[in-house]
């Protein structure tokens, strides 16, 4: 009898390891076959921009402050300019005349891309690139512009109060 119990233990447990396997390749089959349908939701487009100062591969890309793609990969070209490919939900029509900008999001945030949605009838598909681009703004170099500047005015106040007080 006990040898009987063992065999039926035993059976029990290939069948539950059989099914265990079954099961994970229906689920990799599943998910394989829903990754394959997602990455067709996409098309890419691209832009040359001059400097991309701490933009990033999966950066969002930005119509109207909505996320509707990411960065796919940055290309280095001969010029030493950026060739940046962007990823784009297919839902989204943008204007073949649109423009691309990066921009920090918040004060130290990420880089980002924004398309500045242009009034053409005609929309841009796979493979198209954007005619304009501008370059990313260096927020460092701003502050310190501000500062620069702030500094100076005070100097002109100060000369300014110096002179008045020599003039008494």
């Amino acid at each position: 009898m006990n040898r009987k119990k063992l065999k039926q233990k035993i059976k029990k447990i290939l069948i539950s390891f059989s099914l265990y396997f079954v099961l994970l390749f229906v689920c990799i089959r599943v998910y394989n076959y829903f990754t394959s349908l997602r990455q067709n939701n996409f098309y890419t487009v691209t832009a040359d921009i001059k400097t991309t100062d701490g933009l990033k591969e999966n950066a969002l890309v930005r119509l109207s402050g909505i996320d509707i793609g990411k960065v796919e990969s940055l290309k280095l070209l001969p010029d030493f300019s950026v060739k940046v490919f962007m990823k784009i939900d297919n839902v989204i029509q943008i204007p073949d005349d649109s423009s691309v900008a990066i921009y920090t999001d918040g004060l130290l945030g990420e880089k980002y891309i924004s398309i500045l949605p242009g009034g053409s009838m005609d929309y841009m598909s796979n493979g198209s690139e954007f005619e304009f681009a501008q370059d990313s703004v260096d927020v460092s170099e701003m502050i310190k512009l501000g500062i620069e500047q702030w500094n100076k005015k005070q100097e002109e106040k100060e000369a300014k109060k110096c002179s008045s007080s020599e003039k008494k």
